[in-house]
């Protein structure tokens, strides 16, 4: 119903602005899946990372039209999961115990909830999700998350499945990790350390699984993407009737750069949280710190004043303007400054002069925060 004859617009009864956002290296300070890998395999977390950068490669390097575009780490690691015993209980368990929360999460997601509506779309496995839901003491019905089902009926994998699957998580850690960097979406050669990467990997997924429980199951498990991550935006914003330029979006890793995109280009509020380097691309606003409550700040002046405002405010971005300026939450920004009395966190406007160092400087402080070891 269109603006001028909706008398609950006519009200104010309806919201103007809404905040989507990815929760993994926002409110949570870890890589969930990383982590669940590190817990069950056998160096866990190279075996992690060689299929991530799989993905990246293939999708964003190479631009095969068979990748989802990002989101095929969690789908491929499932099954090796399974076969290295991991049940969906033990899953619960170990994100009950071990999940870790940003500084500030509670607080800025409530925020969120209490100022417009607010929705959570995320790579996480279900049970990451419902543990952060736990946490955070917020509705498990606002979070999408990607399915995982490790019973023994829906995988129905054999004993034998299973023993071949932990004989290629064996293969797959003794490869060497490539460190060539690439450009988003720009075709090269690849080295060769990264075409041998591929080629074993290839011969993984494509040819020694075919046909497989494991085959099955990668394709059974119902991820978030960036493809599913545009279309969720485009579906939340028919929900809403909210337009671009009403929509903030956090996100932070290389499978939120093409919805984070998409609201930049509309001109709302798209905001890099300790992000990795396409994820600053994809933003006009980076913010790099441990605290979360920067965020609500930036919120706030972004649902009172428009994207306009959250640049003025980027751009005077010293303790004494924020200590005097005229802001729409006093006391949110006063928290935020008394949770930072040392260094205020790094907060950048996105330019084409400067998002090349910005984008290195926030995947270096991304990799620190969210990949540290912890106690």
């Amino acid at each position: 119903m269109p603006d001028e004859i909706n008398p609950m617009a006519d009200m104010g009864l309806i919201h103007d602005k809404q905040t989507i956002l990815e929760p993994q290296g926002f409110l949570t300070d870890c890589d969930t899946v990383r982590d669940l890998c590190e817990r069950f395999i056998p160096q866990g977390g190279k075996f992690y990372d060689l299929i991530d950068r799989y993905g990246i490669v293939t999708s964003y390097v190479l631009n095969r039209d068979d990748q989802g575009r990002g989101a095929d780490t969690v789908r491929m690691v499932a099954p090796f999961l399974k076969a290295f015993g991991a049940t969906d209980y033990d899953v619960m368990r170990f994100y009950q115990e071990h999940l870790t929360t940003a500084g500030s999460a509670k607080e800025t997601i409530k925020y969120f909830i209490d100022v417009m509506p607010t929705f959570m779309d995320s790579s996480m496995y279900e049970h990451a999700t419902d543990a952060l839901c736990d946490k955070l003491e917020i509705p498990r019905g606002m979070a999408s998350s990607t399915s995982l089902d490790l019973s023994d009926d829906a995988c129905g994998m054999t004993r034998q499945e299973c023993w071949d699957l932990r004989t290629m998580a064996k293969e797959i850690v003794e490869l060497k990790m490539p460190r060539d960097k690439y450009e988003l979406d720009v075709p090269l050669e690849l080295s060769s350390a990264e075409t041998r990467m591929i080629s074993a990997l290839d011969d993984i997924f494509l040819n020694r699984l075919s046909g497989t429980a494991a085959a099955d199951m990668i394709s059974n498990t119902v991820s978030v993407g960036a493809n599913e991550k545009a279309y969720a935006l485009l579906d939340i914003r028919k929900s809403t009737q909210v337009d671009l330029d009403g929509t903030i979006y956090v996100g932070g890793d290389i499978i939120d750069y093409q919805v984070m995109d998409l609201v930049k280009d509309g001109n709302g509020l798209s905001l890099s949280f300790n992000g990795s380097e396409f994820a600053v691309h994809g933003a006009n606003v980076a913010v790099l710190s441990k605290d979360c409550t920067v965020v609500a700040v930036l919120a706030a002046e972004f649902y009172s004043t428009g994207i306009q405002g959250v640049f003025d405010l980027v751009d005077n971005w010293n303790r004494d303007y924020l200590k005097n300026a005229d802001c729409p939450d006093r006391n949110l920004m006063d928290r935020m400054l008394a949770l930072n009395p040392r260094k205020l966190p790094e907060v950048y406007r996105i330019t084409r002069g400067n998002v090349g160092d910005v984008a290195a400087k926030s995947n270096a402080f991304r990799k620190r925060w969210m990949y540290r070891k912890k106690n």
